[in-house]
């Protein structure tokens, strides 16, 4: 009888612990998640990052009914941000645009596929560059687009054909890398770089489309491209918009950097995702 009613009083002495323990847990992720709540609800520029983050995954995936949806959702992200909350009174305007470009993309009778992926990486890059929380994505691509400059330059310089097809490559690379992070630029404040920039790459579009190009207009063209693509970034030592980079980033922080940039370039998965829809209307129809 002793031992049954000693059983007895620790099964009770248990199950209270075991309550109380469970009653702590709540508790604090009801904080947790009221915290979460609140500090959503402040910083509606974070949730926008998030959102064009979320469309850029879903663009990656290739399914276009998730793609409509997460394009609404960060249009309506964008929608609640007060101009207050952005870096600069420039940076409301350029993701608008930013976003606007993304539903041209989306919405075309015949979307291009390659626009659609570089409109969503643009929109991706804008976005983390007006967040508190942002990573300075759009800073990655200095290094690339003084590489990519600098071979210009040299492709320039040693050829004999003024309509170089090499020289050309380099040049539309060059501006396919201007076009994704155009918007991040403008974002950050960096108005009077970007619309140099715009200036110098229709400049240099044409001189080296017209077979007629004068030899000093060619000589002068690399170095109006790599001043370009410098004032595009801020100083090495001055703090971006957006907050500084991560003195120790990750193991798999410059990984993702490279995989984001080679997806950007890429279509596969939503030129198949956009066959086999197709072939599955066919089918109903048939």
């Amino acid at each position: 009888m002793f031992k049954l009613e000693l059983s007895v009083r620790n099964l009770r002495r248990v199950l209270a612990i075991a309550a109380i323990i469970a009653l702590l847990e709540i508790w604090t992720c009801g904080q947790a998640a009221a915290a979460s709540g609140t500090a959503s609800r402040q910083n509606p520029v974070q949730q926008f990052r998030l959102a064009a983050e979320s469309l850029y995954r879903s663009v990656s995936a290739g399914d276009p009914l998730v793609v409509l949806r997460k394009v609404r959702e960060a249009e309506a992200a964008l929608a609640v941000i007060p101009p207050d909350a952005l870096p600069s009174a420039e940076s409301a305007s350029a993701l608008t645009g930013s976003m606007e470009r993304m539903r041209r993309a989306i919405v075309a009778l015949s979307p291009d596929e390659q626009e659609v992926y570089r409109a969503a990486a643009a929109l991706r890059l804008a976005a983390d560059t007006v967040s508190p929380d942002g990573q300075g994505l759009w800073l990655e691509y200095r290094r690339l687009m003084r590489e990519e400059a600098a071979s210009l330059g040299e492709s320039l310089g040693t050829s004999r054909v003024k309509s170089d097809p090499d020289a050309r490559r380099k040049l539309d690379s060059l501006a396919g890398h201007y076009g994704l992070i155009r918007a991040a630029a403008a974002a950050s404040g960096r108005t009077t770089a970007v619309e140099r920039a715009d200036a110098v790459f229709r400049y240099a579009e044409r001189v080296l489309a017209s077979p007629q190009a004068e030899d000093e207009l060619l000589a002068q063209l690399p170095q109006q491209l790599r001043e370009t693509v410098e004032g595009l970034f801020p100083p090495e030592t001055e703090t971006p918009a957006s907050g500084p980079l991560h003195a120790a980033p990750p193991a798999s922080f410059f990984t993702t950097i490279g995989a984001f940039i080679l997806t950007a370039l890429t279509y596969s998965g939503w030129r198949k995702y956009r066959g086999e829809h197709s072939r599955r209307d066919l089918n109903k129809r048939t």
